[in-house]
């Protein structure tokens, strides 16, 4: 039997985690659906007036925490790298809520201009917060890095790899948002949306096996889950 070397634990700091992940994507998408009157309309058509915010804080982090338990079981009884992708998930998620959440803070404070400045300017901003929140949890928590010797290193190489997939998500965005400029669910939803799908993938490729890729004296450390 091949087997995989693969930390599979469930710790009680990993559902802390989760949920305070949970409630960044929460607070930050309650903000996103004011902002976008298709989305908060929509809503509102399924939901008796007052119960948005209480899904959206209470809801959403309850939902995370349910979401890795349902990774860990998967994990213990198809593959563990099904918990990995459980953390990298969570992270992507509130890196997508602070994505989205400032790019929408940014065009509503200028009426949802999509002009030939402003948008790339404001993808870029929202892009690289969510880049420093992804650096942080997938490091530390999603990929398990041990130690900061190599801190440095691996930040730039980090940046190099998501400067990258920063081109490639605002290329993507600001095209797509070009197609109905004057859409603001348009431009502050769905083209973030397909940008942040066409980088997802990149993404997680090189943080894995190039950017937090563990050594072998670390691997060493850890159980082997037989596969």
């Amino acid at each position: 039997m091949a087997e995989q070397i693969y930390t599979l634990q469930l710790k009680k700091k990993d559902l802390i985690i989760v949920a305070i992940l949970g409630e960044i994507v929460g607070v930050l998408g309650y903000a996103i659906v004011n902002a976008q009157p298709t989305l908060s309309g929509l809503f509102a058509k399924f939901l008796p007036q007052g119960l948005l915010m209480p899904l959206f804080v209470v809801g959403v982090p309850i939902a995370a925490v349910c979401a890795l338990l349902v990774a860990y079981i998967l994990a213990k009884k198809v593959n563990p790298i099904f918990f990995q992708m459980g953390k990298f998930a969570a992270v992507g998620f509130s890196n997508t809520a602070i994505d989205w959440g400032i790019l929408n803070i940014i065009l509503a404070g200028f009426g949802f201009a999509v002009g030939t400045s402003l948008y790339p300017a404001g993808k870029a901003i929202s892009f690289a917060f969510a880049t420093l929140n992804s650096f942080v949890w997938n490091r530390f928590w999603s990929f398990e890095k041990k130690g900061t010797s190599n801190l440095g290193k691996e930040a730039l190489q980090f940046y190099i790899f998501t400067g990258i997939g920063l081109v490639i998500n605002v290329i993507v965005a600001t095209n797509i948002a070009r197609i109905s400029p004057e859409s603001k669910l348009w431009a502050g939803v769905i083209a973030p949306a397909l940008a942040t799908a066409t980088s997802m993938v990149w993404n997680f490729t090189a943080y894995k096996f190039f950017v937090f890729k563990k050594p072998a004296s670390q691997k060493m450390g850890q159980a082997q889950i037989p596969q």
